[in-house]
C-alpha cells in the first residue's frame, strides 16, 4: 500500500478525464497541462487577425509604393540642394544679429525668430525604401453653427461622422469668444475624428468609388493646395454627406447635415510629393484658377454682370485673356460704352477686338 504522500491531492484529480486542461497556477499534478500560448487557437487569449489586406492598401503595397519611389527620386545634387534650402534660417537683418558672435548681450540668449513669422519645415532624411510617401492618417472635422443657439444639433454631425469613419468623433470646443456669432470660450461648437489603419483605407475607398464620382459642379482639388509639407485638405458641403451609403440608406435619421473638410496627412516631405501619392488613389486635381470658364464664374458670381469686367481688368489685369473676356461676355456680363472705349484706348492700342461686341448699357 502507498503512503499518504503518494495519494493524489483530490478524488476528482484520480482520472485523467476530469483534469482541467488550464491553470493559471503552476502544475501540480502530472495529467495538468500548462496553457497553450496566445497565437494558438485553443488559448481563451487567442484573437483572431486580419485574414487579408484592404483593397486600397493592397493596391499601395503592391503596386503603387514602387511607383512612387521612382518618380519622387531626385538626384544627389537635387537633394543636397534640397536640404540646404530647408536648413536655411531667415533672421531677421538687425545689428543684434549680424553681431551675434561677438555681441555680449547675445550670449546664453535664445535665438531671435525668423525673418517674416516663417516656420521652419522638417529636414527630410536621405532617400531610401523607407522614406517612399504613405498615407499616415486621416482627419474629418466639420463645424456645426447651428450648435452655438442649441447643443443638441451637434448630435446629427456625430452621428455623421461616426457612421462614414467607423470611429467615434471628439467634441471641439472653441478657444476664443467672438460677440458678434454669440460665441463664448468653451463652447461646443464641433466635431472631428482621426483614422489610421484598416478604417482609413476603408474610408478612403468609399470617398473614391462613391462619393466624388456622384458630386456635380465638382473639378478636383486645387492644384496649388497643400501645406507645404505634404498634407492635403479638402472641403465637403453638406450635400456630399448624404452620397456615402452608410448614411444614404439612413437619411432619415440625420436631421441636420453639415460640410466637413477632410484632411489627408502623409509622410512626404513637399506638396509635389502628397498630390503624387493622393492622384495614385484616383483622387483628381485641377488648376481649375487657369480655366477661363472657372474665372469668368468667379467674377460674375463675386461682382454682378455690370462691374464683372471692370473689376476684373482693374484689380486682375495679368490673369484677364481674351479667352476670360469671352466666357464672361458669354454667360451674359455687360460691357458699358465708357469701359469700352476706355479698354481700347488703354489695353488694346487702339484697335477694336471681337469679343467686345455685346449690348450696350
Amino acid at each position: 500500500m502507498l503512503p499518504r504522500s503518494k495519494f493524489l491531492l483530490c478524488n476528482r484529480y484520480k482520472f485523467p478525464s476530469t483534469v482541467p486542461r488550464i491553470f493559471n497556477t503552476p502544475s501540480i499534478h502530472t495529467y495538468q497541462k500548462s496553457p497553450p500560448p496566445a497565437n494558438l487557437p485553443d488559448s481563451p487569449l487567442f484573437y483572431p487577425g486580419r485574414t487579408s489586406m484592404l483593397r486600397m492598401e493592397e493596391f499601395y503595397n503592391s503596386t503603387l509604393s514602387t511607383d512612387l519611389m521612382i518618380l519622387s527620386y531626385k538626384d544627389p545634387e537635387s537633394e543636397q540642394k534640397f536640404i540646404e534650402k530647408r536648413r536655411k534660417e531667415h533672421l531677421p537683418i538687425k545689428k543684434s544679429v549680424l553681431t551675434r558672435d561677438t555681441n555680449p548681450f547675445a550670449i546664453n540668449r535664445p535665438p531671435p525668430k525668423p525673418r517674416g513669422n516663417k516656420k521652419r519645415l522638417p529636414v527630410p532624411p536621405e532617400q531610401s525604401h523607407e522614406t517612399i510617401p504613405k498615407l499616415l492618417r486621416i482627419d474629418v472635422h466639420c463645424m456645426i453653427k447651428e450648435a452655438i443657439h442649441n447643443k443638441q444639433h451637434l448630435l446629427s454631425g456625430i452621428m455623421a461622422l461616426q457612421c462614414i469613419t467607423s470611429e467615434r468623433p471628439t467634441v471641439v470646443y472653441s478657444k476664443i469668444g467672438v460677440a458678434q456669432w454669440k460665441l463664448r470660450q468653451g463652447m461646443p461648437i464641433g466635431c472631428k475624428v482621426s483614422i489610421s489603419g484598416p478604417p482609413m483605407y476603408t474610408f478612403l475607398d468609399k470617398l473614391v468609388e462613391i462619393v466624388l464620382p456622384r458630386m456635380k459642379e465638382w473639378h478636383g482639388i486645387p492644384i496649388t493646395s497643400g501645406d507645404q509639407n505634404g498634407n492635403i485638405a479638402m472641403g465637403f458641403p453638406a450635400s456630399a454627406l448624404s452620397l456615402f451609403p452608410d448614411i444614404e440608406g439612413n437619411y432619415d435619421m440625420f436631421p441636420l447635415m453639415t460640410g466637413f473638410d477632410v484632411i489627408f496627412n502623409t509622410t512626404a516631405y513637399t506638396d509635389y510629393e502628397g498630390r503624387m501619392l493622393l492622384s495614385g488613389f484616383q483622387i483628381p486635381f485641377t488648376t481649375r484658377k487657369k480655366d477661363p470658364h472657372a474665372r469668368a464664374a468667379y467674377f460674375l458670381r463675386k461682382y454682378g454682370p455690370r462691374l464683372a469686367i471692370f473689376y476684373a481688368i482693374r484689380n486682375h489685369a495679368k490673369i484677364v485673356t481674351k479667352e476670360t473676356a469671352e466666357a464672361m461676355i458669354s454667360s451674359g456680363a455687360i460691357v458699358s460704352r465708357n469701359l469700352a472705349q476706355r479698354l481700347i484706348k488703354d489695353y488694346l492700342e487702339r484697335q477694336p477686338s471681337e469679343y467686345f461686341r455685346c449690348c450696350w448699357t
